[in-house]
């Protein structure tokens, strides 16, 4: 198969193919456009999120006063600590294992097996910095969330 656009002819085998290959050139093209909507519409959603859980914080303020807001508001920037420290023992155990395979790179006896080492630790970084955003992300999701429900409780 010829990697340039099919010429137009009468010929329908070949008009086939042009078709086949506009439809796979369109959908490679709206495939960024539908990315960059999905980001905006994740973008609107958790503005509104945070927009809420702002006038809901200002609400609070009368409600300063209350021990069990404070209580309860302690123990919700605890939860968070926590969570926050476990990501951190998690992303020190993952780095841990990739210095160990860094170390390991020197044992390579030849330039394929060389070239699979490091090809397996940039996956294995990615992987790393990967769960660590996403739990990091998730995470944020999650306070506001949680954060948005207990204000909406105390009012």
């Amino acid at each position: 198969m010829n990697k340039f656009p099919a010429t137009v002819s009468l010929n329908p085998i070949q008009n086939e193919n042009v078709v086949a290959e506009s439809a796979a050139f369109a959908t490679g093209t709206v495939a960024p456009l539908a990315h960059a909507m999905t980001a905006q519409r994740l973008i609107q959603k958790d503005t509104s999120h945070l927009m809420n859980n702002g006038a809901l914080s200002m609400a609070l303020a009368a409600r300063l006063w209350d021990p069990s807001v404070w209580s309860e508001l302690t123990q919700m920037q605890a939860a968070i600590a926590q969570r926050l420290q476990l990501q951190n023992q998690n992303w020190r155990k993952g780095f841990a294992i990739l210095a160990e395979d860094y170390a390991q790179l020197r044992q390579a006896n030849t330039m394929s097996k060389l070239l699979e080492k490091q090809g397996n630790l940039i996956s294995q970084s990615a992987d790393l910095m990967t769960s660590q955003a996403t739990d990091f992300v998730a995470l944020l999701e999650n306070i506001d969330v949680d954060f948005g429900y207990w204000a909406s409780q105390k009012l």
